[in-house]
């Protein structure tokens, strides 16, 4: 039988938060009037498993609030994760919700975001990247320093910056991107891109952007995610545009799913470290070995960055979302 662990909680309740209990949920707000109305929540805490009282799920769902339907609760391997189906409402307005969270003697609430979604008509850029396009491809680390604030921040594991080494972090950032446009622009470029400005928490290698630790934070030390929007605004005013690089093939090995894995089968898993070899021929190869495809595909891209598993189906609904 299917489980509620999830209620709407009202204005009049008094709040409490858990001093050493943080509550995190992926994806952290949803749209209205998205086509992909339903979705799949992770929340991630102590014993998130525990946290609710376990309800029936009637047929069809059950109300949560306004304009969010469960649709059913999963619990898996490690009581730190619960999995959360639901569906918005066609008819659903912009808003915060409030959402419960309780366990004995104590609860707290968290609060889920449903945006409007910008209106993209008559803008040119929102048609896309096209073959009319020249493409610039950066690296922010290594193309411009315009803010030296950023370029250590404090409680990240690399603190290294060093511009006479190729492995470690120059400084380059999202300002300095900003101060060149009209540069790029005078060469005829017409869209950006650059390698990931997701956050890369790792203790080195930080400066190419690809070892996630967090899907869902821009980078602080490119300048967080008011400089990336700024950027992105900054480009369509010269009618530019912006390509997203975001490989979720793997992760940073200090992804907060690596390190405290949701299930067992959340990476390809394997005897010992076996690195993936690169040769994408036996993929389309009819005659290629299993195991050689199956080192290509399951295999990790480096130690530091472990290989998902994408047939595991919250992995899938993760990464998607």
């Amino acid at each position: 039988m299917k489980k509620i662990i999830l209620f709407f909680i009202c204005s009049f309740i008094i709040e409490r938060s858990f001093s050493q209990n943080s509550i995190e949920v992926y994806p952290s707000n949803w749209w209205v009037g998205m086509k992909m109305n339903k979705i799949q929540l992770m929340i991630y805490a102590k014993n998130a498993s525990n946290m609710i009282p376990a309800l029936n799920v009637p047929a069809g769902g059950t109300k949560l609030t306004d304009g969010i339907i469960l649709k059913g609760v999963h619990h898996v391997e490690n009581p730190n994760y619960v999995f959360l189906d639901i569906e918005i409402a066609k008819t659903a307005k912009p808003g915060i919700r409030k959402f419960e969270f309780v366990m004995p003697g104590i609860h707290t609430t968290i609060d889920f975001e449903l945006k409007a979604r910008r209106n993209g008509n008559g803008i040119a850029f929102a048609q896309g990247v096209t073959s009319k396009d020249l493409v610039y491809l950066l690296m922010p680390d290594r193309f411009s320093n315009g803010d030296p604030s950023n370029d250590r921040i404090a409680g990240m594991r690399d603190q290294t910056l060093n511009r006479d080494s190729i492995y470690h972090r120059h400084g380059g950032d999202l300002q300095g991107v900003i101060n060149h446009l009209d540069y790029l622009k005078d060469l005829g470029v017409t869209s950006v891109w650059m390698t990931p400005v997701i956050e890369n928490d790792m203790p080195n290698r930080t400066e190419h952007g690809y070892a996630f630790t967090n899907h869902y934070k821009i980078e602080p030390r490119l300048g967080g995610p008011e400089m990336y929007k700024r950027l992105s605004d900054e480009l369509h005013k010269r009618g530019m545009k912006l390509i997203q690089d975001a490989v979720y093939n793997h992760v940073g090995l200090y992804h907060f799913t690596v390190q405290d894995l949701p299930m067992k089968d959340w990476l390809h898993q394997w005897p010992t470290f076996t690195q993936t070899t690169y040769k994408d021929q036996t993929i389309f190869d009819p005659h290629a070995a299993h195991s050689d495809t199956k080192k290509m595909v399951d295999g990790w891209f480096t130690q530091q960055m472990p290989d998902m598993n994408e047939s595991n189906p919250y992995v899938a609904n993760y990464l998607i979302r």
